[in-house]
């Protein structure tokens, strides 16, 4: 009984350390911008370099600015990323493949930030939501401001 629960035990830890290790590739801002949107027959088809293919089959990290779309609480579960602080609701928004909608992990907020902040998680097309026109989207498992 003591081995059998020795052995799930140490299956366990190396299964936790093993999901740790696998860290999140950086992204650049100049990836996102190899998705570009050609009209086939009246329809939107969106064309992806190889690099950002890659990008979204992956782990990634990318840094950026938050805009909150909850402006009545400290803590926030979705907000936008943009690659820079003037960029915002306003005229001229930022192209819509430099914008991320970006959503904590289900149960999860962060605090809102006015600094430079990384966020990791999954990349995926983004779907265009009342005002909001978003290339991309992400389900955020981490975000941390960048020090400097």
């Amino acid at each position: 009984m003591l081995k059998k629960f020795l052995l799930i035990l140490i299956a366990t830890i190396l299964a936790s350390v093993s999901a740790l290790s696998i860290e999140a590739k950086e992204v650049e801002w100049k990836v996102l911008q190899g998705l570009t949107v050609e009209e086939k027959k009246g329809k939107p088809v969106p064309k992806f370099t190889k690099e950002l293919k890659s990008a979204m089959s992956k782990k990634i990290s990318i840094k950026g600015f938050m805009i909150p779309l909850d402006y009545n609480s400290k803590k926030v579960d979705e907000f936008l990323l943009v690659p820079f602080i003037p960029a915002c609701m306003h005229v001229p928004p930022p192209p819509a493949n430099q914008v991320v909608l970006v959503k904590m992990s289900k149960g999860k907020k962060t605090d809102s930030s006015y600094f430079p902040i990384k966020v990791s998680g999954s990349l995926s097309l983004g779907k265009k939501q009342g005002l909001i026109d978003s290339s991309f989207s992400m389900v955020a498992t981490d975000v941390s401001e960048v020090k400097y």
